[in-house]
C-alpha cells in the first residue's frame, strides 16, 4: 500500500470513528432524556456520566500507548495521559466519596505527581513536541474539548444563570433537569472531542515518525548519489 492510499484509509477511518462517537453520545443523551420522568436521568449514575468515563479511560489509554511506542513523543504523551487520568479521577468523585468526602483529591495529586516525574525524564522533547503539535488538527480538537469541558459546561452548570433564564428565585425539579441535561451534554461533547483528539494525536505521531525515518534513509542515498556525480 502506497503512502497516498494509507492517508486515504486514515481519513476514512477517522471520519467513521467521528460519526460513531457522535451517534453514541447522542444515544446516551437520548437514553437519559427518556429516563428523566421516571428515575434520575443525567445524575451520577446516568448513561451520559458513564460514557464520559469511557471516553476518558480510552483517551488515557491511547495517550499512554503513544508514550510507550513512540519514544520521540513520550514527554507530551505522558503529560496528556496523566492529565486525562486526573480528569477521570475528578469525574469519579461520587464513587470515591464512599471512602470519605473529597477522597478524589489525594488520588488526583498522586497521579499528577507521578505524571510530572515521568515527563521530566524526557523534558528535552517537550518544546519540540509542542512546536509541531500546535499546528495539527488534533490540537484544535483538544482545544475545543477544553473549552467545552472547562468553560461552557461550567457556565451552563451555574444555577444563577438558569434562575435568570427561567425568571425564578429557585429552580423547580423539571428546571433542574434541564440545567443538568445541558451541562452534562456539553461535558459529554467535550469528552467526545478529547477522545477524537487522542486518536488523532496517536495517528499523527506515528505517521510523523514514519516520515522522519524515511527522510533519514533517503538523505544518505541522495548524498551518496551526489558524491558519485561529483566524482565523475
Amino acid at each position: 500500500m502506497n503512502s497516498d492510499s494509507g492517508y486515504t484509509m486514515d481519513i476514512m477511518k477517522s471520519l467513521i470513528l467521528c460519526m460513531v462517537c457522535v451517534l453514541i453520545s447522542v444515544l446516551m443523551i437520548r437514553i437519559d432524556a427518556g429516563m428523566v420522568a421516571e428515575t434520575s436521568g443525567f445524575g451520577e449514575n446516568s448513561a451520559t456520566e458513564r460514557m464520559q468515563l469511557v471516553y476518558l479511560f480510552f483517551s488515557a489509554v491511547i495517550f499512554a500507548r503513544t508514550a510507550v511506542h513512540v519514544e520521540e513523543w513520550r514527554s507530551l504523551s505522558i503529560l496528556m495521559a496523566g492529565g486525562t487520568l486526573v480528569m477521570m479521577i475528578r469525574e469519579m468523585d461520587g464513587a470515591l466519596d464512599h471512602l470519605y468526602h473529597g477522597a478524589w483529591f489525594p488520588f488526583a495529586v498522586l497521579t499528577g505527581s507521578i505524571t510530572l516525574t515521568l515527563a521530566w525524564r524526557w523534558r528535552g522533547q517537550l518544546q519540540r513536541n509542542l512546536e509541531v503539535f500546535l499546528y495539527t488538527p488534533a490540537f484544535g480538537a483538544l482545544l475545543a474539548a477544553g473549552l467545552s469541558i472547562f468553560v461552557f459546561s461550567r457556565l451552563f452548570g451555574m444555577k444563577d444563570l438558569w434562575e435568570s433564564v427561567f425568571g425564578v428565585e429557585q429552580l423547580a425539579t423539571v428546571q433542574r433537569w434541564v440545567k443538568n441535561a445541558v451541562e452534562e451534554g456539553s461535558e459529554l461533547f467535550g469528552y467526545t472531542l478529547l477522545f477524537l483528539s487522542a486518536y488523532g494525536f496517536n495517528r499523527f505521531s506515528t505517521r510523523f515518525i514514519d516520515l522522519t525515518l524515511c527522510c533519514r534513509h533517503e538523505q544518505p542515498a541522495e548524498a551518496a548519489g551526489a558524491e558519485r556525480v561529483h566524482a565523475s
